[in-house]
């Protein structure tokens, strides 16, 4: 019998779609391939953010030699207690004089524009490091400042007593150490004259590309933006030598976790935001990226610039 142009055929109204059971197979599917992607996408931002890290340290690498042809010697950790410190000193070589020149040099830290100590260097910033703030939570002496996420090799902890590395006389095998009292010094609460380091290449016995210079500083989470020895003030407060200095060595190695907590001042060590890694610039201007695994002794070497032992950093 024909069919009633009036009343459509049952092959008429059948829809076509998908059943449940396929939209669940097409989730899961769907799911699998974003558990697969995520990781990779991880990967890839890990590495840009690990290249991004390693190219600010060959910066800073490359202005501390040219401060030093400048200069004759490397640029101190701080010239004299709660005065200004290296990444102020290091500006003029990475083209950020018009920065520098609001510094007062011969002045405090506490004595400085409270603007001025709030502008950040980028250069100093490592991505893979998350933060709330780029400015500190408090400082024991002066204005909240600019934090920054490197550090400067002060050495090994194998002098004594052992806050002997931030010091101002005593001698010690880092590289970024406090300058000397006798050539910095302090007439009438001011410094006299600009900032005199220690060392220059001739003092890197050890030789350049065997030691550090500029490290990845750790932090914990507890200790984020928090001075007065957690080692996150502002990278430019003197008064503060965790802040911009670590030492490594023997019961000083590499920090495995950021989760870490422990006592003010305790463990001036280095570490990062990285996973499985910590990047350091070496006085060649080469930069090399240590498993935290690395071991105590070979950390030693590397950290102390005149102990005498080879390393191969392959």
């Amino acid at each position: 019998m024909s069919e009633s142009p009036f009343y459509p055929s049952p092959r008429m109204n059948r829809k076509h779609g998908f059943t449940l059971v396929e939209l669940l197979v097409v989730i899961a599917i769907i799911g699998t391939l974003i558990g697969m992607l995520l990781p990779a996408v991880q990967m890839v931002r890990e590495a840009a953010r690990r290249t991004a890290c390693q190219n600010n340290l060959h910066q800073v690498a490359l202005s501390i030699h040219s401060y030093e042809s400048a200069k004759q010697l490397y640029p101190p950790a701080r010239a004299a207690d709660e005065f200004l410190t290296w990444p102020v000193y290091l500006m003029p070589f990475l083209e950020m004089n018009n920065l520098y020149d609001q510094f007062k040099i011969q002045e405090k830290y506490q004595f400085q524009d409270p603007e001025i100590v709030k502008t950040t260097m980028p250069v100093m910033l490592c991505p893979a490091r998350p933060r709330k703030s780029d400015v500190s939570l408090d400082e024991s002496k002066g204005p909240v400042g600019a934090i920054g996420d490197y550090a400067g090799n002060a050495g090994t902890p194998r002098f004594f007593p052992f806050d002997v590395w931030a010091k101002f006389q005593d001698p010690v095998d880092g590289v970024f150490n406090s300058g000397l009292a006798s050539q910095n010094p302090v007439v009438n609460g001011k410094l006299e004259g600009t900032e005199r380091g220690r060392y220059g290449h001739a003092e890197i016995t050890d030789g350049l590309s065997n030691t550090i210079f500029i490290g990845e500083k750790y932090v914990s989470t507890y200790g984020e933006l928090k001075s007065q020895g957690w080692g996150d003030g502002s990278i430019y407060n003197g008064d503060e030598p965790e802040t911009f200095m670590r030492i490594g060595g023997f019961a000083m190695g590499l920090a495995t976790s950021r989760t870490l907590i422990l006592s003010p001042g305790e463990y001036p060590i280095f570490g990062s935001g990285h996973v499985g890694v910590v990047n350091f610039a070496f006085g060649d201007g080469s930069v090399h990226s240590l498993p935290i695994s690395t071991d105590e002794e070979t950390l030693f070497r590397l950290c102390s610039r005149k102990d005498g032992l080879s390393i191969d950093l392959d």
